[in-house]
């Protein structure tokens, strides 16, 4: 039998950049829509490797895998995926980490700059009153204190190009040597101290059991009235209903969110509802170029594996020794 790969939730319609891909090795390649385990387990049982966005990839559903040799992220976070069990399965779990450092890092600025320039608020007046100046205080942006968490290859990327708008910048980011923070001009910090000092905060950390909720209420309440919140890294970093409150009570002045808690954000969360919100449906990562990218990237880490090499992005080295 021929090798089988199977998407399970691909949120795009043309699959040109896979099939060439698997062309190379003559592999069958199917697409699903799973939604839960049951839905992966049923689709991917005979898969010999699989592209996965966001569905659920836990114990259950490895188990009922035959044949499954590799499992690859199609992005950067994988807290959706049991990389313990699935190493216990003896199959590889890899991802795209470095494919969409530009927009994202990109974005995160944009939403600093909108909401320090007020640029929605100025926009709808213009739309809604005319010319009438300005709703309220603009602070210049120059001398503000940019505090960046998580200094990994997006966060140095916010860190660049940020720099020439004059900020002072400070980063908490404990698993980064002291000599990427000198390289960068950044001074490094503690959490705490990050919250207290900083004008800006933007996030750019993984989703894992120590940064689930690491934007809770006791930091709210530490941060500048002035402050405000951007998120492009995961949804789950963020309590949300403590930022729901900070906003509320005045605690923080306004956020830039591109990633949630709960996707797609219910339609009526207060967080719609907020002045001085900014909302971004989970689009960050997204150019016409990453995505092609990233397509390419996914498919032939699955190609790698299937004959027999190890992907430079592994996720679970330890099941080599399995």
């Amino acid at each position: 039998m021929g090798f089988l790969v199977v998407a399970t939730d691909p949120h795009h319609s043309d699959f040109s950049e896979e099939l060439k891909e698997f062309a190379t090795i003559g592999a069958e390649f199917r697409t699903a829509q799973c939604k839960t385990e049951d839905d992966v387990a049923k689709a991917c049982r005979d898969a010999d490797g699989i592209l996965v966005t966001f569905s659920p990839i836990g114990h259950r559903a490895l188990s009922a895998m035959r044949r499954c040799r590799i499992v690859v992220r199609t992005g950067v976070g994988y807290d959706t995926i049991d990389v313990p069990a699935a190493t216990e399965r003896r199959v590889m779990v890899a991802n795209v980490p470095d494919y969409c450092i530009s927009e994202v890092a990109d974005h995160a600025v944009a939403l600093m700059l909108c909401l320090r320039r007020k640029v929605a608020e100025l926009d709808a007046q213009v739309r809604s009153q005319g010319w009438t100046g300005m709703l309220s205080p603009v602070l210049r942006l120059e001398g503000q204190v940019l505090g960046i968490i998580g200094l990994g290859r997006i966060g140095r990327a916010v860190a660049t190009r940020t720099w020439g708008f004059g900020l002072r910048r400070i980063a908490y980011d404990p698993y980064v040597p002291a000599d990427v923070f000198s390289t960068l001009g950044v001074e490094s910090v503690g959490l705490d101290v990050l919250a207290r000092f900083a004008d800006i905060i933007t996030l750019h950390t993984p989703l894992t059991s120590e940064t689930r909720g690491l934007m809770r209420k006791e930091i709210f309440r530490q941060m500048k009235p002035n402050a405000i919140l951007i998120n492009t890294s995961r949804g789950g970093v963020v309590a949300t209903d403590d930022l729901v409150q900070a906003l509320q009570e005045g605690w923080i002045s306004g956020a830039g969110l591109d990633v949630f808690e709960a996707e797609p954000l219910d339609g009526d969360h207060p967080l719609r509802h907020l002045p001085r919100v900014l909302l971004t449906p989970h689009a960050a990562w997204y150019s016409v170029d990453s995505e092609h990218e990233l397509r390419r990237r996914s498919a032939h880490i699955v190609v790698q594996a299937l004959q027999g090499q190890v992907p430079a992005s592994l996720l679970n080295p330890e099941v080599l020794d399995r």
